[in-house]
């Protein structure tokens, strides 16, 4: 969890209805506030995009290893 240190602050227009639902889940959730329900949609959402990134660089490695376009070594040596 991110500490207030980390936190900044994030305004805009957000639709109604999605809101709604926010409010909703606040009401069904002891301790809960709107803040607290889009930090945790942000974390969940930054979660699946990171996973999503890895993978996307795993695949990407591994044509790139096979066909041997673009290896690790040559960048590391100062290759383009």
């Amino acid at each position: 969890m991110a500490t207030a240190d980390h936190l900044v602050e994030l305004r805009g227009e957000v639709l109604r209805e999605h809101i709604d639902v926010i409010d909703a889940v606040v009401q069904a959730t002891p301790g809960a506030s709107r803040m607290s329900v889009v930090r945790a949609i942000l974390d969940d959402w930054c979660e699946r995009k990171c996973h999503e990134a890895s993978l996307i660089q795993r695949v990407t490695d591994s044509q790139r290893n096979r066909t041997g376009n673009g290896s690790d070594a040559g960048r590391k040596r100062g290759g383009a």
